[in-house]
């Protein structure tokens, strides 16, 4: 099993690759305690994101956006444009606007079907597939 902050690396780097695949430029901070993991650059338009390793359980994915024994501001009111969910389990991409984030403290993606017919208040995960 790997550490919290060895996940984050792969999750940086499995995000930064396939990014890269799809024509955007990756560029990283120098700063190790910058808001955010990476800027990604495509038709001269720059995004900064937050990458977050994640790994499915009973087919939703948690994405925190705040750490509770932090002192530092939530994401959302950082310098940050989008959250970024690397799918450990299934090696998918997803990339979350913070304007489509309701919650202050975590985002769930439904990454398989949900046992039940409800569709209300749902994130489905390919809305957001990169």
């Amino acid at each position: 099993m790997h550490s919290t902050h060895q996940k984050g690396v792969v999750g940086e780097l499995e995000f930064s690759l396939h990014l890269m695949k799809k024509g955007f430029s990756v560029l990283t901070p120098i700063d190790p305690n910058s808001s955010y993991d990476l800027v990604i650059e495509k038709d001269n338009i720059f995004t900064r994101i937050q990458v977050k390793y994640c790994t499915p359980k009973n087919g939703v994915l948690r994405v925190e956006l705040d750490r509770k024994k932090r002192t530092t501001k939530p994401y959302r009111e950082r310098e940050v444009d989008a959250m970024a969910a690397y799918d450990s389990v299934h090696h998918k991409f997803y990339l979350i606007p913070i304007k489509d984030i309701k919650s202050i403290g975590e985002i769930w993606l439904r990454v398989e079907n949900s046992k039940s017919v409800q569709k209300k208040n749902m994130n489905l995960a390919e809305k957001f597939e990169i």
